[in-house]
């Protein structure tokens, strides 16, 4: 005589049925990918932050700097370009009337100002530059000017046909900033006026 089977089914009434583990699986691959592009975002938005911080910090620098430079020369006697007869010049020497004298040095990434009188330091400027800059002072004598040239890398790559160049081993446009001023103006608009205060006491008399 055969045995028939039997089941026995025991339900739980007001329990909720169980999560497989597929349904965990897929829920944590779509919390990774979430979190990836989260963590994407928020990289992006503190490197885009870090960057317009950069931007403006360089920009009042660069606006404090050329303020400096060109008082500097207005109110020169002379400038001396170190070492001279050299295309790119790294060195100026300024001299202004009572014996001071500004001297500004480039350095890989930054600007020195340095002012003294009688071998004695006086005070202290640092300028920086975006790195990868070149930047180098220029002297144009036949129109008496002095001044500065910085030359910035840019991101944007040239187009070049004919030579067939890689984008890679292709030059980078630069952005290239001068900054010229007349020597000696304030100095010689000083002398200028007081020629003629004194024409016009001789006159008087």
């Amino acid at each position: 005589m055969r045995r028939r089977g039997f089941m026995i089914s025991i339900r739980q009434h007001g329990i909720p049925p169980g999560i497989s583990l597929v349904e965990v699986v897929v829920a944590m691959a779509i919390a990774t990918v979430l979190m990836g592009l989260s963590m994407t975002t928020l990289h992006t938005i503190m490197r885009a932050e870090r960057e317009s911080s950069e931007a403006v910090w360089l920009g009042a620098s660069f606006q404090r700097f050329s303020r400096l430079f060109r008082d500097d020369i207005h109110a020169a006697e002379s400038v001396q370009l170190e070492p001279e007869k050299v295309a790119n010049p790294k060195t100026l020497v300024i001299l202004k009337p009572g014996g001071e004298q500004i001297t500004w040095r480039i350095e890989e990434f930054r600007i020195d100002r340095v002012v003294s009188r009688e071998g004695k330091v006086l005070h202290e400027d640092m300028f920086y530059v975006p790195a990868g800059s070149e930047a180098h002072f220029i002297q144009q004598q036949r129109l008496n000017q002095a001044g500065i040239s910085i030359r910035e890398p840019g991101s944007l790559v040239l187009p070049d046909k004919e030579s067939g160049n890689t984008p890679e081993s292709r030059p980078r446009a630069a952005h290239e900033l001068a900054v010229l001023s007349t020597i000696g103006r304030n100095y010689r608009l000083t002398q200028i006026s007081f020629e003629q205060s004194e024409k016009e006491t001789n006159q008087t008399n």
